[in-house]
């Protein structure tokens, strides 16, 4: 091959790579809009609600992945026990304009409140599949009623 065909195949190649791969990408989590009551039915205020959300990292010494679990959005329940984590986004740094049209959307938090054991969702409790006409899980919303155990 010449070397000119080559170095026009190159900048192709280099031109194709740029349009598919950008440095940043938004993911959207679902909007977690609860109430949290105890066994008798009563609204419980002041119960400190967190998104749990995941880092993943490389284990040098191993290399596997290695997820580290972490609070976010943490609020508290309002006097008539509803709780509300806001539709959030955060970065990630690939990107590809080739984006699939499906996603599963995880609702994933804590509730803690002195008396009370504490809640944590168990894994896909709160998942829903992509929706039409939404990136990822930015119109997704989860309403959980959270009924709270005596702590003894």
């Amino acid at each position: 091959m010449k070397k000119a065909t080559r170095i026009i195949l190159l900048i192709f190649l280099i031109l194709v790579i740029a349009l598919f791969v950008h440095p940043k990408k938004v993911i959207y989590a679902p909007k977690i809009t609860g109430k949290i009551i105890d066994k008798n039915g009563n609204p419980i205020k002041d119960a400190i609600v967190s998104r749990i959300e995941y880092l993943s990292s490389v284990n040098e010494k191993h290399g596997y992945f290695e997820y580290t679990e972490y609070n976010t959005q943490i609020i508290k329940s309002d006097k008539k026990g509803v709780f509300q984590l806001d539709e959030k986004s955060r970065i990630e740094w690939i990107h590809s304009p080739l984006n699939l049209s499906f996603a599963w959307c995880f609702g994933n938090f804590k509730v803690e409140k002195d008396g009370y054991k504490t809640y944590t969702t168990k894994f896909d409790e709160f998942r829903e599949f992509h929706k039409d006409h939404c990136y990822a899980c930015e119109n997704i919303e989860f309403k959980p009623v959270i009924t709270l155990e005596e702590s003894k």
